[in-house]
């Protein structure tokens, strides 16, 4: 057995599983760093704050499809990494933590920084765990990076303590974890659930990000067309369809338009595909369509009938199961079909003609569904659009105002919507693929609560555009002040950034519009500035409480804002 560090064995197992890079701030550098640059060519992007890290290989992950690897350091610097691997578990996106913690041998003593590590991650990871014999630590990378892809997807954190980490001891070599398991539902679910969609008449599809981590575009694209089934996705989903597709219908819940709800609520069956139906993208599990069945795809058992009871239940990998359900399928064209497709197509027609309209409007303030337009003009196919958190840049989730043009891509963040994890994401995007332009769309909130990172993207060439929609405020909390007739308390920035100079000082381009006139100048300058590797912040100075109207109605409706009944939960900015 060859005798080694437990670092580098951790070097080893990176370079063993096919990782080209790695994603973190150093607080003791003898640890990690050394066996990488010694041993292996995995590139280090260094962050500005422990919270970056995990946020880049989050984004990293959900566009390469793999494990993501970070790294932070003991006691706050694990604390600091914890809000974005909850963000990780709960988006099912594989990233893997490795933290050099206190020393073992100090162990409740009161050691500098000292924290019970493995018990503050375990609520927020699929694993946590310290390596307390180093002779394990190729057993326990192994197992992190089976866990982290297995299943449904989601993040390990790994406690190396200082004291056993640099001792060598003889130790198994390493064995690359096994690939991603697949599996299949049992026929007679299959069959039950051929036999519905074969009946039904109004069926729809809705997918999440299960969708995405099984790769089942092609398996997506084949069985709505074969049924004439509108596809709808969650936030998660998005990605499982090109939405120029003809089938293309948005997304559910709290991001409705008014054709995709209208869509939504006639259906007569919902094939759901990898998702667990969560509270945004359901209403809170109101919105369902009436008297309409559900067949339930996932691949995790405890996800089915998590809140809505399935009439059929497939456990497995969304693109084998739906393969089998195509093969099981009877023939089922039929004239109700065929003049349910005429009609849906006809209204689509007419629906964008209206969204385009409202697109070509210039007027002053800027309006966000005018910018979002002549994004998707300017910047057009191969744009991975990076999804922030708020009230503004929520307009960028709402299709047909953006489309993503493009079968995946987007990063989107989990249902725990971590404001500034999109604005960092964007910059491992675009390493990911550098083939691609890179869009990330955030509101001014957002982007202050992570613009440290903008000197990481100019450090690495990283040519992304973020494209901020600013309101000076945290917009979505001061309109439900509105709505409730509240004070305007702490939702106004009485000073803010010159986010022009702030880019700037940080060796990025700053571009500030305040014309309508100038917005669509300002992108072709941008993009052409990102494809010389030059980031570009584009500060659009927007119109206030500026929403789509399923969002206000969705307020209303269903959190009970701006009359008696329920309360909303907590917004963003």
């Amino acid at each position: 057995m060859p005798t080694m560090s437990p670092w580098r064995a951790v070097a080893e197992a990176l370079r063993a599983e096919g990782v080209d890079r790695v994603f973190g701030l150093p607080g003791n550098p003898i640890h990690l760093l050394p066996e990488l640059d010694r041993h292996t060519k995995i590139q280090n992007i260094l962050v500005r704050h422990e919270h970056s890290g995990v946020a880049l290989a989050f984004a990293y992950a959900r566009v390469t499809g793999k494990p993501a690897i970070c790294y932070g350091n003991p006691g706050p610097g694990i604390t600091n990494m914890a809000t974005a691997l909850l963000e990780a578990t709960s988006a099912s996106v594989p990233v893997i933590a490795l933290a050099n913690g206190v020393p073992m041998g100090s162990d409740g003593k009161g050691a500098f920084q000292e924290l019970d590590s493995v018990a503050h991650m375990r609520p927020v990871t699929k694993w946590a765990t310290r390596i307390v014999d180093p002779k394990t630590t190729p057993w326990v990378m192994q197992r992190a990076f089976s866990l982290a892809k297995q299943g449904r997807p989601g993040a390990v954190f790994i406690d190396i303590p200082s004291d056993i980490a640099l001792g060598s001891v003889a130790m198994e070599s390493y064995r690359v974890s096994p690939p991603r398991l697949r599996s299949r539902p049992e026929a007679a679910a299959v069959a039950a659930a051929a036999k519905l969609l074969a009946r039904a008449k109004a069926p729809i599809l809705l997918c999440g990000s299960g969708a995405i981590s099984a790769g089942a575009q092609a398996q997506i694209r084949a069985i709505a067309g074969a049924l004439g089934m509108p596809v709808f996705t969650t936030p998660g989903g998005r990605g499982s369809i090109a939405e120029g597709h003809a089938l293309a219908f948005g997304q559910v819940g709290l991001y409705f338009t008014r054709l995709g709800k209208e869509v939504y609520d006639a259906a007569d069956l919902i094939l759901s595909v990898g998702s667990r139906l969560e509270d945004f993208s359901t209403g809170a599990w109101q919105l369902y369509p009436k008297g309409a069945k559900l067949i339930q795809l996932d691949i995790d058992p405890h996800a089915i009938a998590m809140n809505w009871r399935p009439a059929v239940a497939l456990v497995g990998d969304a693109a084998l199961a739906l393969d089998d359900l195509l093969a099981a399928l009877p023939a089922t064209d039929s004239a109700v079909r065929r003049e349910r497709g005429a009609a849906l197509a006809k209204s689509k027609a007419t629906f964008l003609r209206v969204v385009a309209a409202e697109g070509a409007r210039k007027r002053k303030p800027i309006l966000t569904r005018q910018v979002l337009a002549a994004l998707n003009r300017v910047f057009g196919h191969d744009t991975i659009l990076v999804n922030e958190n708020g009230g503004a840049d929520l307009w960028s989730y709402y299709w047909p105002y953006y489309k993503v043009l493009d079968e995946g891509d987007c990063v989107p963040m989990g249902e725990q919507t971590a404001m500034g994890m999109g604005v960092i994401g964007a910059i491992a995007a675009k390493l990911a693929r550098p083939d691609k332009n890179v869009v990330c769309v955030a509101g001014d909130a957002a982007l202050q609560m992570a613009m440290m990172e903008l000197a990481t993207a100019a450090e690495h060439k990283a040519g992304i555009t973020w494209l901020v929609l600013n309101n000076q405020a945290l917009g979505w909390p001061q309109y439900i002040q509105m709505l409730e007739g509240l004070p305007r308390v702490a939702t106004d920035f009485a000073v803010s950034p010159d986010f022009v100079k702030l880019a700037e000082a940080q060796g990025c381009k700053g571009i500030r519009v305040t014309d309508p006139t100038r917005v669509e100048g300002a992108l072709k300058a941008a993009l052409a500035l990102n494809r010389r590797g030059v980031p570009v912040l584009l500060d659009v100075h927007i119109a206030k409480h500026d929403y789509p109207p399923h969002f206000t109605a969705f307020h209303k409706e269903i959190w009970g804002l701006g009359a008696k009944g329920k309360r909303a939960r907590g917004g963003g900015g």
